[in-house]
């Protein structure tokens, strides 16, 4: 028969409790190698949770039973010394994963991980970059595991301290008292899970405000286990196999896309866990427990911490060196990294958490504010190798656009070009090269869940002629220069934009996008309102869910059609003129800035044809409602960003042409401000660009 406890280095382990580790983290594992029947695998982390909350709030409680007091150093150096060396250690190895396998110009975005993981808190980071429309490159961080483990920091930061309050002030009655303040904010935080889930899942999954509830849900179990122990044995153990089956329908049921998630639906795994750890309370006749605490979930349970670091870089490195990687050896690698958790386990973790030297309180917080720092000072220095190669040009040397007007460049074949001595802007920071009113404050870039159109006037706000342009990124790209039009030739200019929402009368069945609708539908008013003297339109979606569809594999062109057709009517029978600034041709899967940072030497190999990636954006769409709106202009930029005819090319003039995927940089944008005049001045019967144009 199996043991159902052992001693541990002077404390008693509940072996079940190990197992119930065993079950979370190999149900990661499993999700992450891909195994299609176990897609809802994620869930263990929930269960991680709730065995956090349980543990570290049991801790605390005995010790204010025994002494009436909570040491906050004698915690948080067990804290450090049980999480920190593990951590720096695979924080160490992710950075080198990152310099040696992926792409150079992701160095900067994850060394920004690393330091955020180093800090415990990159969970917030990555909310952030959840709901960044600029972010559609960065691939997946070999250190994004770690959101999980900063929303356990955050919270051994914050509960030990109320916990230490409440038996301060209310001594007597501190369990009581604890009990219901823990009660509140787990009832609150739960609360706010299922509302912000629902408005924006993307960041709702990582923050720890939507997710302190799961550990409020185990902190509640260990502050009323006594209570619960009593409980009858039968109701008990069959709530153990509850619990194992709730979690078992969690991971064979849910998939990354389940909606909801971490909000209502995330009761499903937290509750099982808490009756999991409620059936081994006390030794009971049927329950899961003898199975549970069997020797291989033990010895796995025991590693789960040190699986769960080693995993996800292993795979994210495998991937990258090998991007057709079958599932067998997915799996095969998953399973594998017990191997190195194993060895960090036994030379580095016990080692430094029991060994003597480090028992001195200052000296265990010592040493975790030391790995803190190299985790830091890692991060930072990957990030610093990002800029090795070609050099960073100065303006002058960098036309781009305008030098497609030099008559000595009239037989350059840009896309033949094999390498430039220096170049704007450099490859590894492409991504930044976008305009201001992303990070300047200005509220220009409206959120995701919001709504309410925002209205920033450029150029001269007194003027008697107003452009108004409206539209997602693919319209913001061009901002810059429209400015700079404005203000050289005396208009005003207001933009209407919001990244990812088409301004057409359609519905999207896709995150970021459910109030698309709404607000173009606010757009169209204030348009109609403001009675400007031209509206310029453009985005990049080309494709939209018909009427009455919600599901996105029914999206369809003719409903994008239909729906720009329905807005620009509108506008144009309000006798106010629109022109359509078509989307620029959208480049094939690999991002071309990251291209230009492999191949610096061979430029060449970064070109792609023109007719594909035409085919890709949303300007046969344009064209197609442009046909059905009599009179609304077409603005083709096409022979500027592409001007070799059937093949784009990666830099022109010195100047990097695209930042991401599918946007331009601000400096080539920039560069081609006469080409938008008589763009501009063609398709608005010369009303507009004239200054540029004209001599």
């Amino acid at each position: 028969m199996a043991e159902l406890t052992k001693p541990d280095h002077g404390r008693t382990i509940r072996l079940d409790i190990e197992g119930m580790r065993t079950i979370a983290v190999g149900s990661v594992l499993a999700a992450h190698a891909g195994i299609p029947f176990l897609a809802g695998g994620f869930i263990g982390v929930d269960v991680f949770f709730v065995l956090s909350g349980f543990l570290i709030t049991g801790l605390l409680a005995r010790e204010i039973a025994r002494s009436g007091r909570v040491s906050l150093a004698t915690f948080w150096a067990r804290r450090a010394k049980r999480l920190l060396p593990a951590s720096a250690t695979v924080l160490v190895f992710s950075a080198l994963v990152t310099y040696l396998y992926l792409p150079i110009t992701q160095r900067k975005d994850f060394g920004g991980d690393i330091v955020s993981a180093a800090l415990y808190v990159v969970n917030w980071r990555l909310a952030a970059r959840g709901v960044d429309y600029q972010a559609e490159d960065i691939g997946e961080s070999p250190v994004q595991h770690y959101w999980s483990l900063a929303v356990e920091e955050q919270f051994y930061l914050v509960w030990p301290i109320l916990m230490l309050v409440v038996a301060v002030l209310a001594a007597r009655r501190w369990k009581q008292v604890s009990f219901v303040v823990l009660g509140l904010v787990t009832t609150a935080s739960f609360v706010w899970s299922v509302a912000h889930t629902d408005s924006s899942p993307q960041t709702a999954y990582f923050i720890s405000t939507t997710r302190v509830w799961e550990l409020g849900i185990g902190a509640l179990l260990a502050l009323s286990a006594e209570r619960v122990a009593r409980l009858p044995g039968v109701l008990r153990a069959v709530g153990g196999w509850a619990g194992i089956a709730l979690i078992a329908y969690g991971v064979l049921v849910f998939e990354k896309s389940t909606p909801a998630f971490p909000g209502a639906v995330a009761l499903v795994p937290t509750i099982g866990a808490a009756l999991m750890i409620a059936s081994g309370l006390r030794e009971t006749p049927g329950s899961p427990q003898r199975l549970l605490s069997l020797r291989p979930m033990v010895f796995i349970g025991g590693l789960s911490y040190s699986i769960y670091l080693w995993h996800w870089p292993i795979l994210v490195a495998a991937q990258a060196k090998y991007p057709d990687l079958q599932l067998r050896w997915m799996v095969l690698l998953a399973a594998g990294s017990i191997v190195p958790a194993y060895l960090s386990f036994r030379l580095i973790e016990n080692p430094i958490r029991f060994g003597r030297f480090f028992k001195p309180n200052g000296r265990a917080i010592g040493m975790g504010l030391a790995l803190t720092a190299i985790g830091v000072g890692v991060g930072y220095g990957l990030g610093s190798t990002a800029d090795a190669g070609v050099g960073q040009a100065t303006r002058s040397a960098s036309p781009g656009a305008a030098a497609l007007l030099d008559p000595a460049n009239k037989d350059v074949d840009w896309s033949a070009i094999r390498s430039v001595e220096k170049m704007r802007p450099l490859a590894t920071r492409a991504v930044d090269d976008r305009p201001a009113f992303y990070d300047d404050g200005s509220g220009c870039q409206v959120d995701n869940g919001v709504a309410e159109p925002k209205l920033c006037t450029y150029g001269d706000a007194s003027s008697s002629r107003t452009v108004v342009i409206i539209g997602d990124s693919k319209m913001a790209q061009w901002q810059p220069t429209f400015a700079a039009m404005a203000e050289s030739e005396d208009f005003k200019l207001v933009q209407i934009t919001k990244s990812a929402c088409t301004f057409a009368d359609v519905s999207f069945d896709r995150p970021n996008k459910t109030d698309c609708r709404a607000w173009g539908r606010a757009v169209l008013r204030q348009v109609l309102e403001l009675k400007p003297d031209l509206v310029i339109e453009s985005h990049r979606f080309i494709d939209a869910l018909p009427p009455g569809r919600t599901d996105d594999e029914d999206a369809t062109q003719d409903a994008m059609v239909d729906g720009l057709a329905s807005y620009w009517r509108t506008i144009t029978d309000a006798g106010i003129p629109l022109v359509t600034l078509l989307d620029n041709p959208s480049p094939p899967v690999k991002a071309v800035y990251e291209c230009v940072a492999q191949h610096p030497k061979d430029l060449s190999q970064c070109a792609f044809p023109l007719e594909p990636a035409v085919a890709k954006s949303a300007a046969p769409a344009q064209r197609k409602a442009a046909a059905e709106v009599p009179g609304v202009g077409i603005m083709d930029m096409t022979s500027t960003i592409c001007p070799d005819g059937d093949r784009c090319a990666a830099v022109i003039g010195n100047v990097l042409v695209y930042r991401q995927r599918t946007h331009l940089t601000k400096t080539f944008v920039a560069s081609a401000e006469r080409q938008v005049a008589a763009a501009l001045y063609e398709a608005s019967d010369g009303s507009f660009g004239t200054r540029l144009v004209t001599p």
